[in-house]
């Protein structure tokens, strides 16, 4: 897990379903207490969030997508300023 800034964050989770190397993203907050987690599944892909809002959701590609993703990071990281990114590639 390394330490990365809010916005750079938010692109690399952005632009992981673009990415056909990375399998899984999962971002946390410093003290590790609420998290999303962008996984790919034989169906497409699906985010997971832990903290405010405990849920599973599968996701539609494109703009729909990337809509849900925004939301969650809005809910899940409101006053956060750096998190942690781990990813796991194929």
């Amino acid at each position: 897990m390394k330490l990365v800034s809010l916005k750079q964050a938010q692109a690399k989770l952005l632009n992981a379903m673009a990415d056909e190397r990375i399998r899984a993203l999962m971002l946390a907050t410093f003290k590790k207490d609420r998290s999303l987690t962008l996984r790919r599944t034989d169906e497409g892909w699906e985010l997971e969030e832990r903290g405010f809002a405990n849920a599973v959701t599968p996701l539609a590609a494109g703009p729909a997508g990337k809509r849900a993703i925004k939301e969650a990071f809005k809910r899940e990281f409101p006053r956060s300023n750096k998190l942690y990114l781990s990813e796991s590639l194929v």
